[in-house]
């Protein structure tokens, strides 16, 4: 009898060391895939990624139609500092979407980012933002955009997205209008007010008044 339960009794201490272990894979596989960014709760906060991505366009915007003269914006696929996918002509579709190509390293270029953001906040979700850095300043934009905690996606751009937008060194911002024409760019950045003025005349004036 004794001998019988102390197996029973080893037969259930097992049990609950494989219970344990299972528990404890459990929290290590879900702490491995929480990857990066910070827990907010249950939902994963990555800044610079796919959360800070622009939401449905507001129902009560209208845009104007660019100039046919205006040229064509060259479109580019590329992943955000999170992994996330994402291809310009999506943002510029039915908004102006502002191109900011910048690098982590670059003092200027924060401010620039920081006074684009502000201005691009002020409209609501009519305007899109997408800061572009290169290929190989991954780590120094994820450290950057946790730090600033700014609210817009940053995303790698090869060199060739560089080129196209004769991006040689920055800060550059580029306006495109919804629908992909290229309106104006600034090389070394812009001020809020000037791009506040240049998003304003896009908009469809109640009344259908151009």
């Amino acid at each position: 009898m004794t001998r019988g339960g102390g197996s029973a009794r080893g037969v259930s201490h097992l049990a609950s060391l494989a219970a344990t272990a299972l528990a404890l894979g459990a929290v290590v596989l879900v702490a491995g895939c929480t990857g990066f960014g910070e827990d907010a709760g249950n939902q994963v906060v990555s800044h610079g990624g796919s959360g800070d991505l622009p939401g449905p366009l507001p129902k009560d915007v209208s845009f104007r139609k660019a100039r046919r003269a205006a040229l064509e914006a060259p479109d580019f696929f590329a992943a955000l500092i999170d992994g996330t996918s994402v291809t310009a002509s999506d943002l510029w579709d039915d908004r102006p979407l502002v191109l900011v190509f910048t690098e982590s390293g670059c003092g200027e270029c924060a401010n620039v980012q920081r006074e684009i953001g502000e201005v691009v906040d002020e409209h609501a979700g009519a305007v899109a933002l997408l800061a572009v850095v290169r290929e190989d300043d991954l780590e120094g934009a994820r450290e950057f955009a946790e730090d600033q905690q700014l609210g817009f996606p940053i995303a790698l751009g090869s060199e060739r997205v560089w080129l196209n937008y004769a991006a040689e060194e920055p800060p550059l911002v580029v306006l495109i209008a919804p629908g992909g024409k290229v309106l104006r760019g600034w090389p070394g950045g812009v001020d809020g007010s000037d791009l506040d003025a240049q998003l304003d005349k896009l908009y469809e004036k109640s009344g259908g008044e151009n």
